[in-house]
């Protein structure tokens, strides 16, 4: 007799203790699971993509681009011509980041924010994509005789991201770039684009990238359509990107609206981005 209550009373454990795990299983599937690492790193190739930097953490990012490839061995593919960028970024927390560059390329500095609005999730009421502005003042130097306010282009960027799967992620960018001096009379202030781009995944370390930004709106018979191709390789501690792309400027009002790269002669630049972070 006593053998049978054992029995009843383990058979009855063992159906409380299903009934707990289905409950537990039924609860995680209602929770709503961020999506992480949509990119690997802050910029696709040219264009910025919609991460920012870890909270508490200053980022260094090199941005180097060689010189045209159509001499080819005459400058070593371009290698005797670089230009190269420096930025610096904070991440003040997962929404929120803040930024100083300089580039060497019309001696141009510049300040710039990027704000997640809205973070992709899995799980219950899924949100579909991520959502993020980009904000940039740039100042060139080059012409020490313009006024201030001659000197000024402002950049204004959605950046729109989805991660597909765990292979690929793709992000629109609808981008306005105002100028407050321009070349002619003919010429607009206001500029805009729609940026694509994307990611697809190769390893757990390497991936192949791109993007490339379509105007929208008049642009003059000279106008060249900017477009990179790059692959990301994580190290660790950082994140090397190697490119070619047709436009040698790293920051947004050149390598937007100022590629002068073609496939014709090898009039295209390598270039690589590489980062390193710092925990403060």
């Amino acid at each position: 007799m006593n053998r049978v209550i054992l029995i009843m009373l383990v058979h009855l454990s063992l159906i409380h203790a299903q009934d707990e795990l289905l409950e537990l299983i039924i609860e995680e599937k209602d929770i709503s699971i961020p999506v992480q690492a949509t990119f690997k790193a802050t910029r696709i190739v040219n264009a910025q993509s919609i991460e920012l930097p870890r909270p508490k953490t200053l980022e260094f990012m090199i941005l180097h681009r060689f010189g045209s490839m159509k001499d080819r061995f005459y400058n070593l593919f371009g290698m005797d011509e670089a230009v190269i960028r420096f930025d610096l970024k904070y991440g003040f927390n997962d929404k929120l980041s803040f930024g100083v560059g300089r580039s060497s390329l019309d001696k141009t500095y510049d300040f710039f924010t990027k704000v997640k609005l809205l973070n992709q999730t899995n799980g219950q009421n899924p949100i579909p994509v991520s959502v993020g502005i980009f904000s940039k003042v740039e100042i060139q130097s080059i012409d020490k005789d313009l006024a201030m306010i001659d000197r000024l282009t402002f950049d204004l960027q959605a950046l729109i991201s989805r991660k597909m799967n765990r292979s690929l992620s793709l992000q629109i960018m609808p981008t306005l770039i105002h100028k407050n001096l321009v070349e002619d009379e003919d010429a607009l202030h206001d500029l805009f684009s729609l940026g694509i781009g994307g990611r697809m995944k190769l390893t757990n370390r390497t991936s192949i990238n791109f993007d490339t930004f379509l105007p929208l709106g008049h642009r003059p018979n000279s106008f060249i359509q900017s477009w990179g191709l790059g692959c990301d390789i994580e190290t660790g501690g950082h994140v090397f990107q190697l490119m070619v792309t047709n436009a040698q400027g790293s920051y947004e009002s050149k390598y937007v609206e100022h590629a002068t790269g073609r496939f014709e002669n090898l009039n295209l630049y390598l270039g690589f981005n590489i980062s390193r972070v710092f925990s403060l």
